[in-house]
């Protein structure tokens, strides 16, 4: 429980962080802020991880798929590898679909496992609604 306390708390702050720096960040062009959230992706504090990987998502930035990915392969975090699976959910790119497939088959964790799978029930929904 106190684990799960201290992520929501560094999430939240590191949210409120990004969104601050973001509007003191003008001379950043979109491209160069979305390269800054990709390399984030990388960083020690699991909290600044998943929220560059929620920003990615909510800006729908297809460079970040294979990253997000990556993510997903790597995460110790659980939820952080929900974060990067909704994210990959948000930008909507086709390509994720099968990793999507695949993490959520041999995700240990219940509850990411039951988000993985409905997520990529959805993907799929999508699809085929788009055919």
């Amino acid at each position: 429980m106190e684990k799960r306390v201290k992520f929501f708390i560094v999430f939240v702050l590191v949210l409120f962080i990004s969104n601050v720096a973001n509007a003191q960040i003008p001379t950043l062009s979109e491209k160069e802020y979305n390269q800054y959230l990709i390399k984030a992706l990388k960083e020690k504090n699991v909290g600044i991880r998943a929220s560059a990987a929620q920003l990615l998502g909510e800006r729908k930035v297809r460079d970040a798929v294979d990253p997000l990915i990556k993510m997903l392969k790597t995460e110790q975090n659980k939820s952080a590898r929900i974060v990067a699976a909704l994210a990959l959910y948000n930008i909507g790119d086709e390509k994720a679909l099968p990793f999507l497939k695949k993490f959520a088959k041999c995700e240990k964790c219940k509850t990411a496992k039951h988000v993985m799978a409905a997520i990529v029930h959805e993907m799929q929904t999508v699809q085929l609604a788009q055919q």
